[in-house]
């Protein structure tokens, strides 16, 4: 009996069935069995080369050796085994066993060698409570219903109102922060959610038999997300997989994913807009009927008391009120002509194209009125045989200032915005407007109403107290019977009972002017008589004044924190046109109160200065407007016109807390003097849109992140039906993700289909190679396996040691063995995932 070897590995003790048996063949002396280590084999050899493995068997690594027979030194029969004794599964089994130890030649397992079998320690199946499924789950729910309210309110255009602003419950930074974290969420979300369910169907198609499998191409899908930059970097990838179905969803996903926290900035973060306009019934305040002096003068602004000065404190601030706006409204005017005849600014000879009626309100408010009921001058002046010119000029109502600062209205302004807000608000109320109806004369037609043109009437006039001190010898009007050339153009004479022609003191000299503002109460008219530059033909000008409430008008209040403008829009069929939401309204409202005005208004112009010859410069700039023929003048205004803008003052004034409508409503009991005690609010018809902080796009080339945003919904609610319903809460492990590939590879066979690649990578066709997973089913193994070489026979790679055909062979059958014994749950998971025929594994290309 040979002496126990001294190696420190020791070989277990047999089996007690192997004891027992009759063994075939016998072992002999153990002398013959030889038990080594690493250590003893370096002590050993120590200074022999180490020889080189026999061909076709593997070198082992730590603490296996293989020498091969003829190796010198080492006697034939000496001999390293080694046995499973876990092999349990019968005699002819064991038999077989026992013949492996006879044939097998050097082969030595230790404690410390690689196993020699890569079973999988889990299953692939997460539970369904598992802490990846409920994330991925979770995520894809948030992502669908966050991404969804985007898309709706993208669409929608919300406006926030008073809820975010400078003084809202929001203030627009947080708003424009909450919104861009909420969108970057989504995106994250998003992206997490894509890169699963891209994950998910590749595993799916990888392991279920009969499906075309994936490529290289494939599993490089999820980089197109997670860095979209790689598809310029490796665009081959994108050229053998962009084309299918999966790869169109997922460059779907890329460019959402590298857009949508810009459309969402763009279509969904609040930002100040200016919105539709919508109907409002708004309110405003009425203190007085329309052109009330009385009412005016006791609430003109100045800072002398009323004690100081009762007779005349009030009307020396109106007066100043005519002089300080009058003059502002027509240095405006002139300005726009001149830039008209510096050739900056086009004219011409219809009236609707020239500049147009302009004043302003608190210095802050430009004012911007209309021609209306346009004539043509040539055919009037050629119907009446003389030069007439007639306009009229229609100014905005003064009152829709207040009205749209009035509390009730509710209306954001722009202050309200720290400057930044605005709004556009169109009044369905009638406009103030002047006509203006001028006619050349000359000195012979004038003689029945200039007083120095009668009988003994130089005799008795004075130039001084004319306006105060009329001469006896003027007629009544009861008696005043005396006709002229124009009756029937101005509408006044012995045919018009009831309107009676003006009278004048005496002919103005060139460049002068005088007035007449005695009338009768109607028509409500003041009268100018002019007297043009000596070469001026017909060398005097008669015009008559008149105001009244225009019913085809509307008025617009566009208010901004740098200046804000009221305007008209007359005569062009608008819904909001006065007549058009009042169609029972007359024709013309004349206001015959105006006239009041109107008198002091004249006055304080110097427009009768050229009754003692004053020369007043303002007299002397309207008579070199004074028509030459009958056609408006491309280059200078007609007087009409200037006359007309110069009393554009008193229209906007006369509207001024005044009734939104064309009639005075109340009783003398209620209002004395037409002054109500105290306002009374009064509704109007109008539409509003302001600028408040809303969603949607600024301009309308951001419409195109409108897809963004769409895709980025459908996309999401696609991937969460494919959990819901075809992963049902059961993921599998994502073979696509780096650490599971890079584990799943190196346990898997060389393969010649990818020569040439281990250094710098697949190229070319190796990119659409078709690959799948299979399970080593006696080993409970998966692994990678090209598509081409499904039915090739498989060697495992998990074989160490010098083992033959017949000891593979034998391993199989022993597997089968073992197989047929028992199924365990990896291998029943295995069979049951891949044999799942599901339309996403199938045809999901």
């Amino acid at each position: 009996m040979a002496p126990e070897p001294t190696s420190p590995y020791r070989l277990p003790p047999l089996p007690e069935y192997l004891s027992s048996w009759n063994n075939p063949f016998d072992l002999g002396d153990r002398s013959n069995i030889r038990y080594e280590s690493a250590a003893s084999h370096e002590h050993e050899h120590e200074g022999e080369p180490e020889p080189e493995p026999s061909p076709g068997r593997p070198a082992f690594g730590l603490g296996i050796s293989q020498r091969s027979p003829s190796t010198p030194n080492h006697p034939t029969h000496s001999r390293t085994v080694s046995y499973d004794d876990t092999a349990t599964l019968g005699r002819s089994a064991s038999n077989r066993a026992s013949s492996r130890f006879a044939n097998s030649e050097t082969a030595l397992l230790d404690e410390h060698s690689p196993p020699l079998k890569c079973p999988t320690t889990k299953t692939i199946v997460h539970r369904r409570l598992g802490w990846v499924p409920i994330t991925i789950l979770v995520l894809a729910v948030y992502s669908t219903v966050v991404s969804g309210l985007y898309l709706i309110v993208a669409f929608l255009k919300p406006r926030y109102g008073k809820t975010v602003g400078v003084d809202g419950k929001v203030v627009p930074s947080t708003a424009s922060l909450l919104s861009t974290l909420f969108a970057k969420t989504v995106e994250l979300a998003y992206v997490t959610v894509c890169v699963a369910f891209l994950g998910q169907v590749l595993t799916r198609r990888a392991i279920t038999k009969g499906s075309k499998g994936i490529s290289i191409a494939d599993m490089s899908m999820r980089t197109w997300i997670m860095q979209p930059g790689s598809m310029i970097v490796h665009w081959e990838s994108l050229r053998y997989s962009g084309w299918t179905i999966l790869g169109a969803i997922t460059l779907t996903a890329t460019i959402v994913a590298m857009l949508y926290t810009t459309a969402a900035e763009a279509l969904v973060t609040p930002k100040l807009r200016m919105g539709p306009f919508e109907d409002r019934m708004l309110v405003g305040d009425v203190s007085t009927s329309f052109a009330n002096t009385i009412y005016l003068a006791n609430n003109c602004e100045t800072p002398v008391a009323l004690q100081s000065d009762p007779e005349y404190r009030n009307i020396t601030c109106l007066d100043m009120q005519h002089a300080g706006q009058a003059y502002h409204n027509y240095q405006a005017f002139l300005h726009a002509w001149s830039l008209a005849t510096e050739g900056t600014r086009s004219s011409t000879t219809e009236l609707a194209s020239r500049p147009r009626p302009t004043g302003s309100i608190h210095d802050n408010t430009t004012v911007t009125g209309s021609w209306i009921e346009r004539y043509n001058m040539t055919a009037l002046s050629k119907k009446y045989g003389r030069i007439v010119h007639n306009v009229t000029a229609a100014m905005p109502h003064g009152g829709i200032i207040a009205a749209a600062n009035h509390p009730k209205n509710s209306i954001t302004q722009p202050r309200d915005r720290s400057g930044e807000g605005n709004y556009d608000l169109d009044a369905s109320v009638p406009s103030p407007a002047v006509n203006v109806l001028c006619v050349g004369m000359n000195e012979t037609e004038l003689e029945p109403i200039v007083y120095t043109q009668w009988p003994n009437g130089n005799k008795t006039f004075n130039p001084v107290t004319w306006t105060t001190d009329v001469p006896d010898d003027v007629p009544s009007f009861d008696n005043w019977h005396n006709r002229t050339v124009v009756d029937d153009i101005f509408g006044f004479g012995p045919d018009y009972p009831g309107y009676y022609a003006p009278i004048f003191g005496k002919l103005p000299k060139p460049h002068n002017t005088i007035l007449n503002v005695t009338g009768q109460y109607l028509p409500g008219a003041i009268y100018l008589l002019g007297a043009a530059p000596p070469d001026v033909e017909p060398k005097y000008v008669l015009c008559s004044l008149r105001a009244k409430q225009a019913p085809a008008c509307s008025t617009q209040y566009k208010a901004t924190a740098s200046g804000s403008q009221l305007s008209t829009t007359c005569e062009e069929g608008d819904s909001l046109q006065y007549n058009v939401r009042n169609p029972d309204t007359p024709k013309a409202i004349w206001q015959p109160d105006w006239k009041n005005i109107a008198s002091e208004w004249a006055f304080t112009l110097s427009l009768n200065a050229g009754i003692t010859d004053g020369m007043a410069m303002n007299a002397r700039l309207l008579m070199q407007f004074v028509p030459k023929t009958a056609a408006l003048s491309p280059d200078l205004p007609s007087v009409s016109e200037a006359l007309a803008v110069l009393a554009g003052n008193t229209l906007l004034m006369s509207t001024q807390n005044a009734p939104f409508v064309h009639f005075w409503n109340y009783t003398a009991e209620q209002a004395p003097n037409n002054t109500l005690p105290e306002p009374d609010t009064q509704s109007f018809n109008a539409t509003i849109r302001s600028v408040e902080y809303a969603s949607g796009g600024t301009q309308r080339w951001q419409g195109v992140f409108y897809p963004i945003l769409i895709f980025a919904f459908i996309t999401s609610a696609l991937c969460l039906a494919f959990m819901l319903l075809e992963v049902r809460g059961k993921q599998i492990t994502d073979f696509t993700e780096p650490q599971n590939l890079f584990a799943l590879a190196m346990n898997s066979p060389s393969t010649a289909r990818l020569n040439g690649a281990c250094g710098s990578g697949p190229e070319g066709t190796q990119l659409k190679e078709r690959w799948f997973v299979a399970m080593e089913e006696q080993d409970e193994h998966y692994y990678i396996q090209p598509k081409a070489e499904e039915n090739t026979p498989r060697v495992s790679i998990h074989r160490a040691g010098p083992l033959d055909d017949e000891m593979e062979m034998e391993e199989q059958e022993l597997g089968q063995l073992k197989t047929a014994a028992t199924n365990s749950p990896a291998m029943d998971e295995y069979r049951r995932l891949s044999s799942r025929k599901s339309w996403v594994s199938r045809n999901f290309y």
